[in-house]
């Protein structure tokens, strides 16, 4: 049997439940700072497989979009810092990577906050940084978005995380 007291009990416990989402958006906005550049990569969405009986396509999937953000991560902290530094962990680009379809009809792509650049470099310089890792990373597409990350980007990126879990963010990255 259900009192009113004990429904009053359930509901006030329920309005200071926080989700994943707000946590998430708690935490990385106090860094907010420190992740100046939003990035935007599109990402092809079939991968070719080949087996004992041939080739095919088949679609990407959330691992195949980790793999790519990684590479990428890899790549990218070898244009800024150059492959000696950035491969023995000396330095490296700080991120946050949010994978956007996972949970919704649109299209795998990617969006990341990227700090830790070296001081001077504009927004332009990153751009052809940007360019040439992706030249030689596999499965991403020619458009990306390279931009100045703004107050709303954090909220942005972390639109698909769900109440009670952060699947779309990919921390294997940051």
């Amino acid at each position: 049997m259900t009192t009113k007291n004990q429904s009053f009990t359930y509901a006030e416990d329920q309005s200071n439940y926080r989700s994943s989402r707000d946590e998430i958006r708690e935490w990385a906005r106090h860094m907010e700072q420190t992740y100046p550049v939003a990035l935007t990569l599109t990402l092809k969405q079939y991968v070719l497989e080949s087996t004992d009986r041939g080739k095919y396509y088949r679609n990407i999937d959330e691992y195949d979009c980790e793999r790519i953000a990684n590479r990428f991560a890899m790549k990218l902290n070898r244009q800024v810092f150059g492959r000696r530094r950035a491969d023995k962990g000396f330095l490296g680009l700080r991120y946050i990577v949010a994978l956007e379809g996972k949970n919704s009809k649109k299209n795998l792509h990617l969006h990341l906050a990227i700090g830790g650049f070296p001081e001077g470099m504009t927004i332009e310089d990153i751009d052809k940084i940007v360019c040439k890792a992706k030249s030689y990373t596999e499965g991403l597409n020619e458009q990306h978005m390279t931009k100045q990350a703004d107050i709303g980007w954090i909220d942005y990126i972390t639109k698909e995380v769900r109440r009670k879990d952060t699947d779309s963010i990919l921390w294997s990255v940051a």
